[in-house]
């Protein structure tokens, strides 16, 4: 149909080249003792368009810092983020986010939820079109029989779904995943996996995501790139690790590679690389 088309082409971007460009990024904070505390610094990150990015490290380590850089609910201290050609000078509808609380209006039903977002990004559109396009998306998460539910009827993967095609339904160049899977049971999540990742192959990949977790087995399921950030305050990146398994992924499959076996031992020995035996009670070779 027409005006699918036209939606779905809305906001897209090129195949070639970065999408998102961080360079020399530092972030501080005044402190209650008047001293700045810095969160992060010398942060230099390119992520391409259609890449899903996964940053990852201890509590503290400054990834949700660097992810709120990257929406513009952040401003740099120095250094410059780059989204789409342009500096970020705040939040914009190219970069959609879901959070880890599900950040659903209460009131709202399902479909309304979902209705407002994009009623407020696409003004130009009549109502029967954006009313399609809700309820389009609403399928893609397998939601539509459920779309007239008020949030406190539905399950915590369910509201995740809402939230996720809220963000995919304003059809952001960019999405950002602040642990939003965080709270979730590991079936829920791995569910939740599958549903996100055939969402973005739907939308050809043209979405640049970025994602944020704490979660080894996640990052590398969902990832083409693993920014391991070093302890905090004055986070660094310590290494960015490349995820070489082809897509698409099944995860039953790959958890008994080789290669998905080695990515998972190097992520784990570059988080637990900085605790003792002591500290950790158990060693690690």
């Amino acid at each position: 149909m027409e005006t699918l088309e036209i939606l779905e082409k809305k906001e897209k971007i090129s195949s070639t080249g970065n999408c998102i460009e961080i360079k020399d990024l530092r972030i501080s904070f005044p402190a209650k003792s008047g001293k700045i505390f810095t969160a992060v610094k010398d942060i230099n990150l390119n992520i391409k368009s259609g890449e899903i990015v996964s940053i990852i490290g201890h509590s503290g380590c400054g990834k949700s810092t660097i992810m709120n850089s990257i929406s513009g609910l952040v401003k740099p201290s120095e250094g410059t983020v780059i989204v789409n050609g342009k500096p970020v000078k705040g939040p914009g509808p190219d970069r959609g986010i879901v959070f880890q609380n599900y950040s659903l209006l209460p009131w709202f039903s399902v479909y309304r939820n979902v209705y407002e977002a994009v009623d407020s990004v696409h003004q130009e559109y009549t109502k029967a079109e954006k009313h399609e396009w809700v309820e389009k998306n609403l399928e893609m998460v397998n939601l539509l029989q459920h779309k007239d539910k008020l949030p406190s009827q539905l399950s915590g993967g369910m509201k995740q779904r809402t939230a996720i095609a809220r963000a995919f339904a304003i059809n952001p160049s960019v999405l950002l995943l602040d642990e939003p899977f965080g709270a979730l049971d590991a079936l829920t999540k791995s569910a939740l996996h599958v549903e996100l990742l055939k969402i973005w192959n739907l939308n050809h990949r043209k979405q640049t995501i970025v994602m944020v977790t704490h979660d080894i087995e996640e990052a590398i399921f969902l990832s083409d790139r693993v920014v391991v950030m070093n302890d905090g305050p004055e986070a660094t990146i310590r290494e960015i690790v490349h995820i070489p398994i082809e897509r698409p992924r099944n995860k039953k499959e790959i958890v008994h590679t080789k290669t998905y076996m080695d990515v998972h031992d190097k992520l784990l020995s570059l988080l637990v690389k900085n605790l003792s035996i002591e500290d950790a009670g158990v060693a690690y070779e």
